[in-house]
């Protein structure tokens, strides 16, 4: 069968995303045909007036996560688009991907941010394809997602098993409303959702199919040099209870906490970097695992064992509780040169709300383990926080000055659907508009004690705050309003 998969993102938002890659790579293995209808470099006039965050300088401001500070390099991702034309629309551009490929099915993988956008692409095309949706949007919010005419069946959890089954039964005209994980409108018009897929075995799946997407997605930059890669995930869950973060409803959505979290074997991730390395001269990744870490010392040593040879690079995200020195020795050896490590807040009591229970002591002794083996520090914060005020969004800036992060990732908290946040606070997903509510409208949605402006304010200061002296904090202040 023909699939055509729809990522729909921002304009120039890069990065392979890996469940499209893997799928990809499933479904030509199985004598599908696969293309991508990927937005992300598809200019459109709206471009030249919305977008601010791409520039040439080394700064940049993105209103979802503030101010950011980058070192200059040879040439930037613009660099790369500025020939590229201006388009009509992104509707008119995927009509002639339909026209030309005419696709069987059309697959939508889609984030709660970018649902509203897939179905906007499909409601102003013409085709006679099936429509199918999955990804996290559609596993924690199903019912909104057959709520849409647009939309044929949606998946909810993984699909590694349950799409190759169902385009089989498709292809031959056989019952495909039996397959596993599948939601889909009854002959009455009743919306029935299957019982859960098996979570698939990682190490049955082959290498993700990078060749499907635009070669400008493994534009890397790092510390002023240029390099080749894009996202890696070896494993799949997170044990973790946060209680901002949607893997508590989709480990519920997709079977419970019983082999939820799952890893490759090493020797399946080293084959498969390795083939990525010779395909696409890849040597910088990043490790999209939620908790690289985690894994035994052994696992960690067999990996080391395969990937030093490589000689890459690789960056990851890590939990404090998960760090020791030992672990972090075998990561650096590896090829690791930055760890991104949530603080999420200043505020203990803050923190234990949000369910990230470790100290501040915790949160220095880690810190010191990975700076000794010269590792890049990024943190991950959230300001805006349920009952929180301005002194402790400045607690949150004072633990990371004494943390001497390298630079800080900083957010506005936002309820996503289903996490734990958001079903205590009863936040709708749609507005009275009918139309998904915004990550860029969370400053709005009065979680903390701050107005709207002031919480703006913070998260575009909160990087100015960290980098600069004290004395200058009244002049920042004085900019936060601007």
């Amino acid at each position: 069968m023909r699939v055509v998969f729809v990522h729909p993102e921002q304009y120039l938002c890069i990065g392979i995303p890996g469940g499209i890659a893997i799928l990809s790579s499933l479904l030509k293995a199985k004598g599908h045909e696969v293309r991508v209808f990927d937005t992300c470099f598809l200019k459109t006039k709206a471009y030249f007036e919305a977008v601010e965050m791409h520039r040439k300088d080394t700064t940049a401001t993105d209103e979802r996560a503030g101010l950011s500070v980058y070192a200059p390099t040879a040439y930037t991702l613009e660099d790369l688009v500025k020939n590229d034309p201006v388009i009509k629309s992104h509707a008119s551009e995927f009509q002639k991907v339909i026209d030309e490929f005419r696709p069987d099915v059309i697959g939508l993988s889609c984030m709660t941010s970018t649902f509203d956008f897939a179905c906007e692409l499909i409601r102003g095309v013409q085709h006679n394809a099936t429509i199918i949706v999955g990804g996290v949007h559609p596993t924690i919010a199903w019912e909104d997602c057959m709520a849409q005419d647009c939309i044929d069946y949606a998946f909810v959890g993984e699909a590694d098993e349950a799409l190759p089954g169902f385009l089989h039964k498709l292809e031959n005209g056989l019952k495909v409303t039996d397959t596993l994980g599948l939601v889909f409108r009854s002959e009455s018009g009743k919306v029935v959702r299957n019982p859960s897929a098996p979570r698939a075995d990682l190490n049955a799946n082959p290498c993700p199919d990078w060749g499907l997407f635009d070669e400008r997605h493994l534009y890397r930059p790092y510390e002023g040099k240029i390099y080749a890669g894009s996202f890696f995930p070896q494993s799949r869950g997170c044990p973790m209870p946060c209680t901002y973060c949607v893997n508590s409803i989709v480990r519920t959505e997709t079977g419970g906490i019983t082999n939820y979290f799952r890893i490759q074997k090493p020797e399946v991730t080293i084959a498969h970097l390795k083939e990525l390395k010779e395909k696409f001269n890849a040597t910088w990744f990043k490790f999209s695992d939620d908790t690289f870490l985690l894994p035994p010392v052994e696992h960690l040593t067999t990996l080391l064992n395969g990937i030093k040879p490589l000689g890459i690079q690789f960056g990851c995200s890590v939990m404090v509780n998960t760090i020791t020195e030992e672990k972090v020795r075998i990561a650096k050896e590896m090829g690791c040169v930055a760890m991104s490590i949530g603080v999420e807040a200043g505020n203990p009591k803050i923190r234990e709300t949000l369910k990230r229970n470790y100290t501040d002591q915790r949160l220095h002794e880690a810190f010191k383990i990975v700076k000794k083996y010269d590792i890049r520090i990024s943190t991950f914060n959230m300001i805006g926080c349920p009952d929180e005020t301005r002194e402790n969004v400045f607690e949150t800036i004072e633990l990371n000055r004494k943390l001497e992060a390298n630079a800080c990732n900083v957010y506005i908290m936002f309820p996503y659907p289903g996490t734990p946040i958001q079903r205590e606070k009863k936040f709708p997903l749609r507005g009275e508009d009918g139309k998904i509510i915004p990550v860029t409208r969370a400053k709005y949605l009065g979680l903390s004690t701050m107005a709207p402006d002031e919480l703006q304010g913070l998260l575009d200061a909160f990087n100015l705050y960290l980098l600069s002296p004290k004395t200058l904090w009244p002049i920042i202040r004085l900019a936060e309003a601007q």
